[in-house]
């Protein structure tokens, strides 16, 4: 199977709303998260995720809308540790350290110039 070159700006609609989701900052972030949260390698990390169904493109605007109904903590937990990681003790969120975790993923996505995975817009008629 050929490596899928992740993209950011890929733009969904309806007739009212709009996003553009940036797949790679996305998948980057998550990658990252993983590494320093989840106690892996970049490597892994890279691994896991090609493995998942993240890595895929989003064929639609409710698919982009589903990966933001959580976090993107939450995603890289459970791409790393399975269903019901929450059940091994690894937190669901980031709430008990909300402050330092900010600062942590401002600073990554300044430093790998990763944009904001979701960027909505309305549609005006």
């Amino acid at each position: 199977m050929k490596d899928q070159k992740l993209r950011d700006n890929l733009q969904y609609k309806e007739e009212t709303e709009g996003v553009i989701f940036n797949h790679y900052s996305f998948c980057e972030l998550i990658k990252h998260i993983m590494v320093a949260y989840g106690n892996t390698t970049y490597a892994q990390a890279d691994k896991k995720l090609k493995q998942s169904f993240l890595h895929k493109e989003p064929k639609s605007l409710d698919d982009v809308e589903y990966l933001g109904h959580e976090l993107e903590y939450h995603w890289a937990m459970l791409t790393l540790h399975g269903e019901m990681y929450w059940l091994k003790g690894i937190p669901s969120d980031f709430n008990d350290f909300k402050e330092e975790y900010m600062a942590w993923e401002t600073k990554k996505k300044q430093q790998y110039a990763l944009k904001d995975a979701f960027e909505y817009y309305d549609i005006k008629n």
